[in-house]
């Protein structure tokens, strides 16, 4: 019985997907020819750490890194699985330390435990494992060693300091930066000495000023206990300030507004007296009336002032010579008194 091509290229599809699959898991560290143990651990944080990262044991990979999960509770904990060859037993006890593999920020994550574990005391497919996190320096120089290379570098610093403080504190020394030092260390024996001198004086003011105190307190206490009357005086200050305010505003308004109704009748009076001394003007401008007449006839002028003479001689005729107005029976009687006064 023969296959049909088309059952020919689903079975190669099928196969391919399958190797792509086999492939990808192998990539990532993962061999599913291959039976595996598989162990949870709980960080803190995972920075830096992926699927597929390298577990090992004493430098020797053993497995990688299955899943990270964030788990949804208030510390906000990281759960990795790894995944484990299949004949690798470890203790119950072993730590899962996230350590760095170079200072381009590699993770991987060793398995350490102090002694091989033999039957109960092997951890089972499974089971949790403590986690913990090493920073750079212990991942490249381990946790024992630490301390040692601090001790080497704390010393040669030691060295360094001492070297400079010699040669920054020495009397000869001439360089800016020892001048400003020796600047400041005299500014802070100024400054203690100062400190000194200022402990000594409140000391002896301190009797004063805890009288000073005391009576601050003793005032305090007085007011706190009459607060309740203060309180009273102010506000009957404020209600009689205001009362006294809104009372000179009212008579203010009140005596502005009379002065300005007084100022409006002196205006228009003003303005009345005004147009008519202006009509008047005008009048006599254009020759209106007597005044205007006379003003602008010079004729009239003459006249007036011709007759104003006549009257004047008139008047003093009357005055020197009354007999002459009197009614008299006959003229000789007039000349006869002209002649008594030399006018004829």
């Amino acid at each position: 019985m023969s296959i049909s091509n088309e059952v020919k290229i689903g079975l190669l599809g099928i196969v391919a997907l399958a190797l792509s699959f086999w492939g990808y898991k192998f990539i990532m560290g993962k061999n599913l020819l291959v039976k595996s143990n598989v162990y949870k651990v709980l960080y803190a944080t995972t920075e830096g750490m992926q699927t597929g990262t390298q577990v090992r044991i004493h430098g020797v990979e053993v497995g990688n890194v299955a899943s990270i999960e964030l788990l949804p509770d208030k510390e906000k904990k990281v759960l990795v699985t790894l995944e484990l060859q299949r004949g690798i037993s470890i203790p119950k006890t072993t730590k899962a330390i996230i350590v760095s593999t170079g200072f381009m920020g590699g993770k991987a994550i060793n398995l350490m435990y102090d002694n091989p574990c033999e039957g109960d005391n092997c951890a089972k497919s499974g089971d949790f494992l403590e986690g913990d996190t090493y920073g750079l320096l212990t991942s490249m120089v381990g946790e024992d060693n630490v301390r040692a290379y601090m001790d080497v570098i704390e010393e040669g610093l030691k060295e360094v300091f001492d070297v400079i403080n010699e040669e920054l504190l020495k009397d000869e020394t001439k360089s800016p930066l020892a001048a400003t030092i020796k600047e400041l260390q005299r500014t802070l024996a100024n400054l203690t000495s100062a400190t000194a001198q200022l402990d000594v004086l409140l000391k002896k003011s301190s009797g004063n000023i805890d009288g000073t105190l005391a009576n601050l307190n003793s005032l305090s206490g007085e007011l706190n206990a009459k607060k309740g009357e203060i309180a009273g005086i102010v506000d009957n200050a404020n209600a009689i300030t205001a009362q006294l305010k809104e009372a000179d505003l009212k008579k203010t308004i009140l005596e502005v507004q009379v002065a300005v109704a007084d100022l409006q009748k002196t205006l228009k009076t003003a303005d009345k007296a005004l147009g008519g001394m202006s009509t008047t003007v005008e009048s006599l401008n254009s020759g209106q009336g007597s005044i205007g007449k006379l003003l602008k006839d010079d004729k009239l002028y003459d006249d007036i002032k011709r007759l104003s003479s006549s009257a004047d001689s008139l008047l003093s005729d009357f005055q020197n010579r009354p007999y002459r107005y009197m009614p008299l029976k006959s003229r000789r009687a007039v000349k006869k008194y002209d002649k008594q006064d030399g006018t004829f």
